[in-house]
């Protein structure tokens, strides 16, 4: 009975044994060193300091214990809003060979850190397919920049008219560790050099009790006014926030549009006769919701004067507005159709180019001469005959002898 016990405690031995050995051979790598930013990691303690949002070079290397394919080395770090990772493709290991992969990660931002200093895990993950994944931690303190600010949010518009004024919402922290004086936002559109700065004040840490008339985060608004020229597009619209010490950029797209503009000619046709003028109707309409002005612009036409009475017209924001375009046949103004044309634009460049047709005839009084001026020169020739043949009966009336009268004798009664 003894030697039973005996020879069932040598084969459960053996058998711990060979279980851990299997354990022990399924570890596809070994001898795995890791280095963050030139320095060598550690598992245990934080020999490595990383700064707040900084890029850092990291290379694993480790020797293969094995042959093996579909190897694949992923490098990460946990337990923030955003992923932090990355990883090779995969690849084959040949057994004893020493192998390095780098790779580039972005450490936590200010906004991950919950104090000035932390301690953060960077995990290394070296993988195959059907295979035990090899895992290590190696420790980073994280701290913040001595001077720093962070903009926390940008409220603007999408889109834009050309022409109109944009307020642009920012919200400005310090997450540095140390107070930062005079602290400005300038927002601009470098594709349409406009842009404006606002004072943003003094800011203080986050952690900092000490200043209780001060922030560390200040919410302001900016207004940019844009070209009404503007042309229609996607433009960067770029945000520095910046005192002495330290500074930082945002950027985000605004698409701008044209000026909406509208214009309704009147009645399109008219007749007039030679030296008679006429006029035309132009409505300017304007849908947005900030004042427009307009240009009226008449192109020239032979034979024709054409006058517009206010050739610069301004249009409160959705109203309407009628401009008259006088139109007169000169005498030299061919029988016949004319096209009479207005050439209407506004900041944003032509807005359309209106046409009128008008009509030439000859006047009905004479059949060769036209109305107009003409009459009177015609009435005047008319005036002068009769007065001419007045004239001439006057004088034949004013010289003729009068009749002598009769001569008879003496009668006498006596």
């Amino acid at each position: 009975m003894r030697n039973k016990v005996i020879m069932v405690s040598i084969i459960a031995l053996f058998a711990m044994v060979f279980a851990l050995n299997t354990v022990m051979a399924a570890d596809i790598v070994n001898n795995i060193e890791v280095e963050v930013n030139g320095v060598e990691a550690s598992e245990t303690s934080p020999s490595v300091a990383g700064f707040v949002s900084s890029t850092v070079p990291i290379e694993v290397q480790f020797t293969a214990a094995d042959d093996v394919s579909d190897v694949r080395v992923r490098v990460y770090i946990e337990g923030y809003k955003d992923e932090i990772y990355e990883i090779t493709p995969r690849f084959h290991i040949v057994n004893g060979s020493r192998y390095v992969e780098s790779f580039s990660l972005k450490l936590p931002s200010t906004m991950d850190l919950e104090d000035l200093t932390e301690r953060v895990t960077l995990y290394v993950t070296i993988s195959a397919k059907g295979e035990v994944s090899v895992e290590k931690g190696y420790v980073i303190e994280m701290q913040r920049d001595l001077y720093s600010l962070n903009i926390l949010s940008v409220d603007a518009p999408e889109t834009a008219t050309a022409g109109s004024t944009i307020a642009i919402d920012v919200v400005l922290q310090n997450n540095g560790n140390k107070r930062l004086d005079n602290t400005y936002v300038k927002a601009s559109i470098s594709g349409l050099g406009v842009e404006r700065r606002v004072y943003f004040g003094d800011l203080i840490p986050t952690e900092d009790q000490d200043e209780n008339d001060l922030d560390d985060a200040v919410n302001k608004k900016l207004y940019l006014t844009l070209p009404r020229n503007a042309a229609a597009g996607i433009y960067n619209l770029e945000l520095e926030a910046y005192n002495y010490d330290t500074s930082t950029i945002a950027k985000k797209k605004i698409v701008i549009s044209d000026v909406e503009t509208g214009v309704l000619p009147s009645l399109s046709s008219k007749t007039v006769l030679i030296g008679q003028e006429t006029s035309f109707d132009v409505v300017l309409v304007n849908p947005n919701d900030k004042m427009v002005v307009y240009t009226l612009t008449p192109a020239q036409s032979e034979g024709l004067t054409i006058n517009v009475e206010e050739p610069v017209v301004a249009v409160s924001a959705g109203s309407s507005k009628t401009v008259k375009v006088n139109v007169k046949a000169t005498n030299s103004a061919a029988e016949g159709s004319h096209t009479v044309t207005i050439d209407v634009a506004s900041d944003s460049g032509l807005v359309k180019k209106v046409n009128f047709n008008l009509n030439v005839e000859k006047s009905a009084v004479t059949g060769t001469l036209p109305a107009g001026n003409n009459v009177v020169l015609i009435l005047t020739v008319i005036l002068v005959i009769i007065f001419v043949v007045l004239l001439v009966v006057l004088i034949v009336l004013l010289t003729r002898k009068p009749a002598e009268p009769e001569e008879f004798g003496e009668t006498s009664y006596y």
